[in-house]
């Protein structure tokens, strides 16, 4: 028996409507329940779903009904999964408008058993009879039964779900959604079965023949398309402890009964049987359950013959002309009350009977299957099928054929053509096919005429060449066109001439690179080719440059021929080789460097050096960017590149310019004599004179004073004078003497002097030094810093030595300096900073005496120049902080008074 392919999972409810009336929701069309590989994810959550429009089972708007069971095949689970029915109020828009808050109710969780037998396992049906029905209220069009796969302790909770063949709506799912404590990490919109595979689609339906709603079982068939042989399960086998079965054909004797959970049973004739099965739980309750089935036999189908066909397009596969008249009488041969059905290789449904001449939709070979059914209702389930082949017959591969030319040398539209090697050419080696030509008029052309045939059509006809298989007869056609071609034009071209630079009458340099171009005129798909006047083939196209083979004079033949239709013309090219002017190349020009690498060159004696006393000739100049010069060149001609610079000269032959010479010459740029010399220079009045030395392999020198007097002319000079100096240094190269001047000046210095020394003091702290001298000088008070400026800002009370020094070491002065200042405060209190209070600089004024008082005029303590200062006591008493004042008697006879801070 053969079954459609799609697997179909089956989730069952039952449903009590109108109290005791039974409803059954389904969407199964057969009975088939069967194993498929269709799993869960592991350690999550996975919701399976079909929806149901209420009308369609007798439903209507105004009823009310009650959900007491539902049932899931199953196939395999592992430990911790468990199986809940949850039922939601949805709309035609589902599943996108698909929200959990329309959940109506929802049976209790049911764990499953471990369910698995390697290699063995059969579908089984478990039901879960709802611990609290679910009411759907009778406003509800449309309602989603869903079941969900959880998780309990114990296992990963993976699943395989059981399917049916037999469908007629679609499946939902939902998930995978990993533990509670993820349930909003993964999407829980509804959609069309993409996992698992979509061949795996979802089944929801209701069962059967449900009796009483208050047994726990149901008998159901397994496969009811066996022909007469039919097998039993029950429901929830795990809760059954034994089993009495009835088949309802005692004409089988003792195979009627049966103790199995799952029996089988051969019925001993066609015709409709009642099963009964009485089932006792563990609990030893006993309950009674039916099913009405029928056992028939199945119908026998014939083999059917493959149908062949050409192919319509060489390569495609595909053929429009299959003959189907025959199927349909060869498939029912005689029989009635059966239905005839035909899909082809994808399980897709084709019109029934197949249309004749029917096109496959499979290249080359298609396989169509027929099944063949009782025609009725009930038994559409069970079917035979067999198969049959659509073979499409390859056409003949005919190789393209380029059109035929010929050439019109008469131009009248008609030539001959010979079309010999034609049918060998189209079918290129191919056996078992035969060739037959037809000209324009569509009359066969005897093979005799194939070498000279002649067009009917003027200056283009075609031909039809007929490829036919020998063994499946096939045919492939193709037209050939047959173009008279005139011949193409072969325009004259110049006459080359080529520089004879030996006076041999040959030369290596005839420039062909124009010839093709002129002979063709813009002509395109011609061949050009070239031959001596007696005949022998040069090469093509010709070199670039040429070298005559004939002195002086030499004729090249120069054909042009058509690519395509081989037709031809020729005109003739001349070489002529002309002398070419002799020239020297010239010395090389020298100049000093007048700046940056530029100089003037004198050019007047190259042209006379190039071409000597030749005449009719002319000279051309270029630098390297090949940018034409003067000609003559100025007799001082200035370098455009620093330092050094090619020239490139062309003589040309006057009459015969594409005959010249060529050479070239360096302008090169002697650089000047460099010295190590300074602008200034210094001495002291002390030193006598100062001595300069440079560089000493220059050719001459030349150092003069200010006043013109030469000082020395030599490398090396002893100068003594303050003032300016010139060195001029020459270096003889390349024959030219290159000089370059040099200047600079001797300044000397006079011994630094200090003529007085301004200060500040008591706050206005400044010490300014006046000195004398013409020297650049630096100043210094403490003979360790120096700067530039002589004022000194801002310093701290006490002695002084103040410097001055010329910078150029000619000699320095000294003097010394008192600043008398004192602290503003002092803080005696042992960190050994600013323990004592004494005036800076008293130390200079040895009878010096200094006298404390409080803020009350008493006098707490008396000073002497040499005295460390006062440690902030009185009579071994520290004194508090406060002001406190002072009275400085200088030995100079100066007295002043102040105020100080003392801090603790």
């Amino acid at each position: 028996m053969n079954k459609p392919s799609p697997f179909i999972v089956l989730i069952i409810l039952f449903f009590n409507f109108h109290s005791n009336a039974q409803t059954t929701l389904t969407h199964n069309i057969c009975n088939d329940v069967i194993k498929t590989m269709n799993h869960s994810c592991s350690y999550s959550y996975i919701y399976f779903g079909r929806t149901f429009d209420l009308d369609n089972f007798g439903v209507t708007g105004t009823d009310e009904f009650t959900i007491t069971h539902g049932e899931v095949g199953l196939t395999y689970a592992e430990g911790g999964a468990s199986i809940q029915f949850n039922i939601y109020a949805i709309d035609a828009d589902f599943p996108n408008s698909f929200d959990e808050s329309n959940l109506i109710g929802q049976s209790q969780e049911y764990d499953l058993p471990y369910i698995w037998s390697p290699g063995t396992q059969t579908a089984q049906i478990f039901t879960v009879a709802f611990e609290n029905p679910v009411v759907i209220p009778a406003n509800i069009d449309m309602i989603l039964v869903e079941v969900k796969k959880g998780l309990v302790i114990g296992g990963s909770g993976l699943i395989h779900v059981a399917g049916t063949l037999q469908d007629n709506d679609a499946s939902y799912y939902r998930g995978c959604v990993a533990g509670p404590d993820y349930i909003n990490t993964v999407n829980l919109t509804y959609g069309q079965s993409t996992y698992p595979p979509a061949d795996y689609n979802f089944y929801i339906t209701a069962v059967e023949d449900f009796i009483n709603i208050d047994i726990p079982f149901r008998a159901y068939l397994v496969n009811e398309c066996e022909g007469l042989n039919k097998y039993f399960q029950l429901t929830t086998p795990s809760l059954i402890q034994n089993v009495a079965w009835n088949f309802g054909d005692p004409s089988s004797g003792a195979s009627n009964i049966s103790t199995q959970v799952n029996p089988s049973h051969v019925y001993s004739s066609p015709g409709l049987y009642t099963v009964t099965a009485s089932v006792t739980n563990y609990g030893n309750q006993t309950y009674t359950t039916t099913k009405t089935i029928t056992a028939q036999s199945t119908n026998e189908i014939p083999v059917v013959n493959d149908i062949f066909a050409c192919e319509d397009t060489f390569g495609s596969g595909i053929s429009s002309s299959f003959d189907t008249s025959n199927i349909e009488a060869q498939i029912v041969n005689g029989q009635t009350g059966v239905v005839v059905s035909y899909y082809d290789q994808n399980g897709n449904q084709l019109p029934s009977p197949l249309p004749n001449p029917l096109t496959n939709t499979q290249p080359n070979s298609q396989q169509i299957t027929i099944r063949v059914a009782a025609n009725s209702t009930s038994s559409l389930c069970c079917y035979n099928e067999t198969t049959f082949n659509l073979i499409t017959y390859t056409l003949p591969e005919v190789t393209q054929t380029d059109a035929i030319f010929s050439c019109d040398n008469d131009e009248n539209g008609f030539s001959n053509f010979d079309l010999s090697n034609l049918p060998t050419d189209l079918i290129n080696g191919q056996s078992g096919l035969t060739v037959d030509l037809f000209n324009s008029n569509n009359a066969i052309i005897a093979s005799s005429d194939y070498a000279n045939f002649t067009n009917l059509v003027a200056n283009q006809d075609t031909i039809k060449a007929v490829v036919t298989d020998d063994v499946t007869s096939c045919a492939s056609v193709t037209t050939i066109n047959l173009i008279i071609s005139p011949s193409p034009i072969a325009y004259s071209v110049n006459t080359l001439l080529g520089c004879d630079d030996n006076n041999d009458g040959f030369s290596e340099y005839f420039d062909t690179s124009d010839v093709e171009a002129q002979v063709l005129n813009g002509q395109t798909g011609i061949n050009v080719t070239y031959f001596t006047e007696n005949g022998t083939q040069l090469s093509s196209p010709l070199s670039n440059p040429y070298t005559n083979i004939e002195a002086y004079n030499q004729n090249i033949i120069v054909r042009v021929t058509n690519a395509t239709t081989t037709c031809y013309q020729e005109t003739t090219l001349q070489l002529q080789t002309v002398i070419q002017p002799s020239i020297n190349q010239p010395t090389n020009l020298f100049a000093c460097d007048n700046g940056n690498g530029y100089a003037d060159f004198d050019t007047t004696s190259i042209e006379q050096q190039i071409i000597g006393n030749q005449t009719g000739v002319s000279i051309q100049y270029y630098d390297s960017n090949n940018s034409q010069l003067p000609s003559p060149l100025p007799a001082l001609f200035q370098n455009t590149l620093p330092f050094s610079q090619t020239i490139y000269v062309k003589v040309e032959d006057i009459s015969n310019p594409i005959c010249y010479s060529e050479t070239s010459f360096d302008l090169i740029v002697n650089s000047l004599p460099e010295v190590d010399l300074e602008e200034d220079y210094f001495i002291c009045n002390l030193q006598p004179f100062l001595t300069l030395t440079v560089n000493p392999s220059f050719s001459f020198y030349q150092w003069s004073f200010e006043d013109g007097n030469i000082v020395s002319s030599t490398f090396q000079a002893i100068i003594e004078n303050e003032g300016n100096y010139t060195l001029t240094v020459g270096q003889l190269e390349n024959n030219i003497i290159c000089e370059n001047s040099f200047s600079f000046h001797l300044t000397r210095s006079n011994l630094p002097e200090i003529q007085d020394v301004n200060y500040g003091e008591l706050g206005n702290n400044f010490i300014e030094i006046i000195a004398s001298g013409d020297g650049d000088f630096e100043y210094s008070i403490d003979g360790l810093n120096y700067q530039d400026s002589n004022y000194f800002a801002n310093i701290q009370g006490g002695s002084y030595t103040v410097f001055v020094r010329d910078k150029d070491g000619c000699g320095a002065d000294s003097q010394e300096v008192t600043i008398i200042d004192y602290p503003k405060f002092f803080t005696p209190n042992g960190d050994d900073i600013n323990e004592f209070w004494q005036i800076k600089g008293v130390n200079e004024f040895p009878d010096s005496q200094i006298s404390i008082f409080d803020r009350y005029g008493k006098l707490l303590k008396q000073l002497s120049a040499n005295s460390s200062g006062w440690d902030g006591t009185y009579n071994g008493k520290k004194m508090s902080s406060n002001d406190y004042w002072f009275v400085a008697n200088l030995s100079n006879g100066t007295t002043f008074s102040g105020h100080f801070a003392l801090k603790r």
